[in-house]
């Protein structure tokens, strides 16, 4: 079982208060605002933390850059994938049929 899995499971068995502390704690983490794709309607709508909640289910966006390996979510959950925004959560990613890794 990797880090992330291991994150997955604990989430799982945790009760909802102390759920979403641990989910606050890791999204204050996050650095989807700073990333040059990050946009105006990302903005507006409160978007972070693509790495688990997913693409943006309302904004439309041109990549321009990512900068999810330099995320410090990416290093403590153990994340292997990227580009969250466009291609979907670490979760979603995992479940498609591509065997690749981070690009």
């Amino acid at each position: 079982m990797d880090k992330f899995e291991e994150f997955q499971k604990n989430i799982a068995a945790m009760d909802a208060t102390r759920r979403a502390i641990t989910i606050a704690e890791q999204k204050d983490r996050c650095v989807c605002g700073g990333c040059p794709t990050y946009n105006e309607c990302m903005r507006e709508k409160g978007e972070v933390f693509y790495c688990i909640t997913g693409r943006s289910p309302v904004c439309s966006f041109e990549r321009k850059a990512c900068i999810c390996l330099t995320c410090p979510v990416t290093f403590t959950l153990g994340l292997q994938k990227a580009c969250f925004c466009i291609r979907g959560s670490e979760q979603d990613q995992r479940t498609t049929t591509s065997p690749h890794k981070i690009p």
